[in-house]
């Protein structure tokens, strides 16, 4: 037990590299199951469009575009709120930036009329 205790003093690289390798083996494992899950559940779905699709074709096919068209919309309205969420904290962070140095003008000013 000593020796290995000796062994990972003296060689950090080595207990790096092992549990990076550690790391990625399980990270590995962990999507493999989500990859396979994200496939069976795409091939699901495929399936279910195409039966509506054989279907209705021309129900379907205008479901899709007023689906796309709100989700457009959707996209459209969430760009913009960030966009919008960003100037104003921009500017915030502007107006936050000044007001240190407004508090030592103003105790400046406050001192001067004290020791006056």
């Amino acid at each position: 037990m000593d020796a290995i205790t000796n062994y990972i003093s003296t060689h950090p690289a080595v207990v790096t590299l092992l549990v990076i390798f550690v790391i990625i083996v399980l990270l590995y494992f962990i999507l493999k199951q989500f990859i396979k899950l994200l496939l069976v559940a795409l091939i699901i779905l495929m399936a279910v469009g195409g039966y509506y699709y054989f279907k209705e074709p021309d129900k379907t096919a205008i479901r899709i575009k007023q689906s796309i068209e709100t989700f457009q919309s959707g996209t459209d309205e969430i760009t913009d709120k960030c966009k919008n969420f960003y100037r104003d904290t921009k500017e915030l962070f502007k107006k936050g930036s000044k007001v240190p140095g407004d508090i030592n003008r103003l105790l400046k000013d406050s001192d001067e009329k004290v020791s006056k």
